[in-house]
């Protein structure tokens, strides 16, 4: 995975931007709809539903 410097926080609501350049090379359109998922290790993963495999291929993750 790339890694892109970006930083963003996260505002009074709760919410976290994705920037645009991210959206952009892992094809995420708004709308699309995601789960949020909190792991033992306390890692926090975002998953987009429907974009599993776009996202695996993007990520160079494809077999």
């Amino acid at each position: 995975m790339k890694a892109t410097g970006i930083v963003r926080r996260i505002d009074d609501l709760g919410r976290v931007v994705i920037p645009k350049e991210i959206r952009r090379t892992m094809r995420i359109r708004e709308g699309d709809p995601y789960r949020t998922v909190l792991t033992r290790e306390w890692d926090f993963c975002i998953s987009m539903l429907e974009l599993g495999q776009r996202l695996h291929i993007s990520l160079g993750k494809d077999a």
